[in-house]
């Protein structure tokens, strides 16, 4: 990065924490302070001990919110402010935490992204717990944006992934199959935004020029995906259909 950029940057967040100072005592009772507090670990530095703190607050806040734990993990990574160690250790007290409302969802949603772009992070998950995670999500929010994220996120987002033969492959793969079980057991209607999304790496800086290409490209994917997902019914002459009507998928002979 050139350095007149980088200090514009830095000067930007320099600027918010002056801004933000005087409502510091306020983010123990606001969701929306305690989220802008930390949308500034993105400009500063800090340890991971503070940072997981300072999510934890807001997580307290609004447990029903996915958000801040998927941020959370991301902001524990060595790129950022923690370690492989922290962000497992925080993933698990999320998860004891947040019980009541996503049973072990809570250690899911704080790998989510952080393993999806960091390939260590990937190779020391507690995959049956991730995995258990996903199934307690899926419970607990059965809607059709929820089941649309998780597949798009297995199958895509991780199973698209470049293929490789090490530790972190093999687990790329066991969390890519679950799109399977996903996709056949609760999908019942397609949204192609968050597929296109999946297939970007929830890339939250993406440029879209045109949405209505952007979800061509998702529904695409997800129709490649689900297409492969239903091949041995397909070859039996059925097909896979999305209607217009509540119930989306249909397998007619």
């Amino acid at each position: 990065m050139p350095a007149r950029n980088h200090a514009a940057f830095a000067a930007h967040f320099e600027r918010a924490e002056q801004i933000l100072a005087p409502f510091d005592k306020d983010t123990a009772a606001s969701p929306l302070l305690a989220a802008t507090h930390c949308a500034l670990l993105g400009g500063t530095g800090g340890d991971a001990r503070a940072v997981a703190d300072r999510y934890a607050q807001l997580i307290d806040l609004n447990p029903d919110n996915p958000r801040p734990m998927r941020a959370m993990g991301n902001h524990l990574l060595p790129r950022w402010h923690g370690s492989y160690d922290q962000l497992e250790l925080e993933a698990r007290r999320t998860a004891a935490r947040t019980e009541e409302t996503w049973g072990a969802g809570g250690y899911t949603w704080v790998q989510f992204d952080a393993i999806s772009c960091d390939a260590r992070a990937c190779v020391n998950l507690d995959v049956p717990f991730f995995i258990e995670g996903l199934r307690d999500i899926l419970a607990r929010r059965p809607d059709p944006h929820t089941a649309n994220l998780l597949a798009a996120y297995c199958a895509s987002a991780i199973g698209q992934a470049t293929p490789s033969e090490d530790a972190a492959g093999a687990v790329r793969a066991e969390i890519a199959d679950c799109a399977r079980w996903i996709v056949r057991d609760h999908m019942t209607e397609l949204h192609p935004m968050l597929w296109a999304h999946a297939a970007r790496g929830f890339d939250n800086n993406l440029r879209v020029r045109s949405a209505r290409r952007f979800a061509a490209s998702g529904r695409d994917e997800a129709m490649r995906i689900i297409t492969g997902l239903f091949q041995r019914e397909i070859e039996a002459g059925k097909r896979v259909i999305f209607t217009e009507g509540r119930r989306q998928i249909a397998m007619p002979g």
